[in-house]
């Protein structure tokens, strides 16, 4: 089977389309492109009435940084965003990047952050209309320990419109809900074959022909899979 391939730009204004509600997976090695793919994506996708959160975990992210100075998307510390902290802007921005102050203290961080990364989970679950972009689920499901809360958008969400889009770089310790929710899924080569493994859980897809297709990536190249109607091609760099 032969797969086309189309070049960053025309992908992200010809090809891709998105319904409020919708998952999108990322998986790729450290240095795989994820957060500036997902970035690409939320850029074109995220607007005043379908607001973006992203949530990053590390302490410091000049990726997040950038992107939030080139989309406008407001920096906060905190959720929700605290009463009368935007009474100056003229409209909503079209989305926000979640970034938590560290004290590099595991103890004191772990506990803050779960308490703020669950808050930001449970209320676009509950409001809806937003895209949560987890930038590493396999750390905010293991070692925060919100998994359960991250499943609940995945089997849930949709009916809110609230779609949860998730990067790892650790396919095979991610839930198994984000093969299995997601409509949209971006992978990336990987030499290991515990993520080839976890390809069988995309339902409707030939875990073979992905883990063939995947192989021939070359690096920031990804290959795009569209569950409802099966449909596959190759993103360029």
């Amino acid at each position: 089977m032969e797969i086309r391939s189309y070049p960053r730009d025309f992908f992200l204004h010809r090809v891709w389309r998105y319904e409020p509600g919708e998952h999108v997976s990322f998986l790729a090695p450290t240095g795989g492109g994820k957060t500036h793919l997902a970035n690409q994506l939320l850029a074109v996708t995220s607007s005043e009435h379908l607001q973006a959160l992203s949530l990053v975990m590390k302490p410091r992210d000049q990726t997040a940084r950038k992107f939030a100075k080139s989309s406008g998307h407001r920096i906060v510390r905190s959720w929700p965003v605290p009463p009368g902290a935007e009474f100056w802007r003229t409209k909503k921005p079209s989305g926000y990047v979640l970034w938590p102050r560290h004290r590099f203290d595991p103890d004191i961080d772990d506990a803050a952050h779960y308490q703020v990364f669950r808050t930001a989970v449970l209320d676009s679950y509950k409001k809806g209309k937003r895209i949560l972009f987890a930038d590493e689920v396999y750390s905010l499901a293991r070692e925060l320990r919100i998994e359960r809360e991250l499943v609940t958008v995945w089997t849930k969400g949709r009916s809110m419109e609230c779609g949860l889009w998730g990067a790892t770089q650790r396919p095979w310790g991610a839930p198994q809900q984000m093969y299995s929710q997601a409509e949209h899924l971006f992978l990336s080569y990987s030499p290991d074959t515990r993520d080839h493994d976890r390809y069988g859980e995309i339902g409707g897809i030939d875990p073979k022909l992905v883990a063939n297709a995947v192989k021939q990536l070359p690096r920031y190249w990804w290959l795009y899979i569209r569950r409802s109607d099966r449909v596959m091609c190759v993103v360029q760099k």
